[in-house]
């Protein structure tokens, strides 16, 4: 039998491919951005109102509480917290870190993996989700997606600027979010299971390790001699100490390979893989550490998980682009005639896993841009701008509706999540509402469960103006959220 041509062998094929590939992803991110493709709960809305407050002159932790690290904070405050900005920036963001975990695996094994790990991550749901939001878990991601090059670099010459570069990427990352620590983790892992690997490797070890370790801590030494290290330490981690663990919301991990079946490809050959080469290792170190942290941490949503995504897509593609016949370096693909018919088997079934993956996700994709409802916090939007002044306070449940009207909460109300160390009470709402003179609150989410808040209002001359019930406002894929809620207006003239 006549050799299968294949289609990668030509150069314009391949521009042709990553250039459709980077159309979907951009499409994807940026169409109708205004609504939450997914929300992640009332995440985004918290984000958006530190930035807003930080960027009118609140201190963060000290005058506005905060349980997370400072960077996205900072940079959000540039945009005064405004929410379609915001949300560019991280889709813009997105789409680098897709380009960068493309060339890595083209780095690693040619075009074939290179245009699989972009088609996979233009479509990873989880990725896709949090591209679309003010995110840090995204944010943060997206940082580790940059270091994997200089990982890379490092891994197959050595090259210490490039384990600089990493270990400063990885800190920029874990100073958006505390997750990204666990790159440094991983990096640190292979480091140590390369110098048992090659004796050669012991004598630079520790020298590496402090090169690392050094560029890592850098950019979180910085902002603490900004910000006060004391009021960043209580907040980032001991504010965090009260969370309790929950092994249902480990579901979430099942949740995340169920929509990326294709990731599963690279755990099950991790074996085979990390013997063939040094970048290969880097990543499956990296990408196992990073799983262990979300079995082992307190609480793990699906938003968590986009921190697996970029190291996972690279190894997939690889994994990929290796089973079905087109290796780095090859211009031609296995064909019947010199493969067995396991062979084949095989290839057709990653085949069709990569295939499902990118079937789960377009769909994902389509439903969550054209055919979800509006979020309900876009509701409301119109009505707090009409009842209220851009300077004042409105109180809220759901503080991605002040975000979106360009309104302030009162600083103590910013974080209304149900899990959090220091929950607000329905005593602290009634204080705030007066001590800042509100004229808007919102009823919704915690505060629904606050028997005596609808009194207080109408006590204080407030009255319902309008409702909204939302039979499924988590939209695609939310999970462990209430499916149904309601909204409440009330204004005071």
């Amino acid at each position: 039998m006549a050799p299968v041509d294949n289609p990668l062998a030509s150069r314009r094929n391949v521009i042709a491919l990553a250039v459709l590939i980077l159309v979907v992803a951009l499409a994807a991110r940026f169409v109708n951005i205004g609504w939450s493709f997914s929300n992640n709960g009332i995440d985004e809305g918290i984000m958006l109102e530190r930035a807003l407050l930080v960027g009118r002159g609140y201190d963060l932790y000290t005058e506005v509480p905060c349980d997370q690290a400072p960077l996205a904070f900072l940079v959000g405050a540039w945009f005064d917290g405004e929410v379609i900005p915001l949300r560019s920036l991280s889709a813009a963001l997105s789409i680098l870190a897709i380009l960068a975990c493309m060339y890595s695996a083209r780095r690693l094994q040619g075009d074939a993996a290179m245009l699989i790990t972009g088609a996979l991550l233009a479509l990873d749901f989880a990725f896709l989700r949090e591209s679309r939001l003010f995110s840090l878990d995204g944010l943060s991601a997206y940082f580790l997606a940059f270091s994997l090059l200089a990982l890379l670099v490092y891994a197959k010459d050595k090259s210490r600027l490039a384990l600089a570069a990493a270990g400063l990427l990885i800190g920029v990352a874990t100073a958006i979010k505390l997750f990204g620590g666990l790159a440094f983790v991983g990096a640190v892992v292979f480091m140590i299971l390369e110098a048992r690997r090659d004796h050669a490797r012991r004598s630079v070890l520790a020298a590496d390790l402090s090169i690392v370790s050094i560029a890592a801590v850098a950019p979180m030494a910085v902002l603490m001699l900004a910000l006060g290290p004391s009021d960043m330490i209580q907040g980032m981690v001991l504010d965090q100490g009260g969370r309790e663990f929950d092994a249902f919301l480990k579901l979430s991990i099942v949740a995340f390979f169920g929509v990326n079946p294709a990731y599963v490809l690279p755990l099950v050959r991790a074996r085979i893989m990390w013997g063939r080469n040094p970048g290969l290792r880097v990543l499956l170190a990296m990408s196992f550490v990073i799983l262990a942290g979300m079995i082992l941490q307190p609480l793990t949503f699906l938003h968590h998980m986009v921190f697996l995504s970029p190291g996972l897509a690279v190894l997939a593609g690889v994994a990929t682009s290796d089973l079905i016949g087109h290796r780095k370096g090859s211009i031609t693909p296995s064909t019947s005639s010199a493969s067995s018919k396991s062979e084949i088997v095989i290839a057709r079934a990653v085949a069709a896993v990569f295939l499902v993956s990118l079937m789960i996700g377009g769909g994902f994709a389509s439903f969550g841009i054209s055919k979800q409802p509006e979020p309900p916090s876009n509701h409301f939007v119109s009505y707090v701008r009409s009842y209220s002044d851009p300077d004042e306070y409105i109180v809220t449940g759901d503080p991605l509706i002040a975000a979106l009207a360009g309104r302030m909460v009162p600083p103590e109300l910013v974080n209304m999540a149900y899990r959090t160390a220091d929950p607000v009470t329905e005593e602290d709402i009634e204080a705030a509402v007066l001590a800042y003179d509100v004229r808007v609150v919102i009823v919704c989410y915690r505060m629904q469960d606050m028997p005596g808040l609808v009194a207080f209002l109408e006590d204080n001359g407030f009255r319902e103006l309008a409702g909204l019930y939302q039979p499924d406002p988590a939209g695609v894929l939310d999970l462990f959220q209430e499916g149904d809620l309601t909204f409440t207006l009330y204004v005071r003239d």
